[in-house]
């Protein structure tokens, strides 16, 4: 069988709601620390406005950056971006992160800060909850200075975050398109989408063949119970085979599988 859980998504390390690296069953519990959609301070008091012009200065800056760099190159400049964002939540650096303030200091964006860092010591809510994945990108990699690194980690966690929930529940349509059909081709579909909407940051996190070596499943349709491309009959030797011959002994799964 098709390893499903790997099959088409890129594997990621985990982190707890404030960034901290740990096992799956940690980040399963701290998933429950994290805000609704549209809550903490953006959502609910920081002038839309503002936040706008900060997000159009970061998003300027970056683009002045990256400009001529390759899918290599960008990709290699996010993961050092990521470096710097989850940094070791000692005193030391936790103390330094929190004096750091936006560009320019005005009462909206300390406000955004603030929160920020509230987040991080996980006493409120993702101030960024509710942003779409382009603007959490845009944020997260501002190295202009436009937006904190408190800031930059939580819209990293919020996008972090929201990339985990799709995978699970792209992950359990996929089973049961496995279950059911053989195939995985609408799963692989659904990777496909969802990786041409994200934003090109994040883009370069994967291969640089992601997309064509996506389309190239598409295209083979793949059935896993005939072991055969599209809809033509069980190849001899596979499952299906096996179930359509078997002899009158009522061999079972187990049974064909091992003979």
């Amino acid at each position: 069988m098709v390893n499903i859980s790997t099959a088409g998504i890129q594997p990621g390390a985990l982190f707890a709601a404030d960034g901290s690296k740990v096992s799956s069953g940690k980040a399963a519990s701290d998933k429950g620390q994290t805000a609704p959609a549209g809550a903490g301070a953006v959502a609910d008091d920081v002038v839309i406005s503002t936040l706008a012009g900060r997000l159009s200065a970061a998003a300027t800056a970056t683009s002045a950056t990256i400009r001529g760099y390759d899918h290599a190159t960008l990709g290699a400049w996010v993961n050092d971006n990521t470096t710097d964002i989850l940094y070791p939540l000692d005193a030391e650096h936790k103390a330094a992160a929190a004096k750091q303030v936006p560009q320019p200091n005005d009462a909206a964006a300390a406000k955004s800060a603030a929160a920020a860092t509230a987040y991080v010591e996980r006493k409120g809510p993702n101030p960024f909850a509710g942003l779409s994945r382009e603007q959490l990108s845009a944020i997260s990699n501002d190295d202009s200075g436009t937006f904190t690194i408190n800031e930059r980690r939580a819209a990293f966690m919020q996008a972090y975050q929201e990339e985990e929930a799709w995978r699970t529940q792209v992950v359990a349509q996929a089973m049961h398109e496995y279950n059911t059909t053989g195939k995985t081709t609408n799963f692989f579909k659904s990777v496909l989408a969802h990786y041409q909407a994200l934003p090109q940051l994040e883009q370069s996190q994967y291969p640089a063949n992601y997309a064509s070596d996506l389309e190239d499943k598409i295209k083979l349709d793949f059935n896993y119970f005939n072991h055969a491309a599209g809809n033509g009959g069980p190849t001899p030797g596979s499952l299906a085979d096996m179930l359509k011959n078997q002899d009158k002994k009522g061999l079972d799964l187990f049974d064909l599988l091992i003979r």
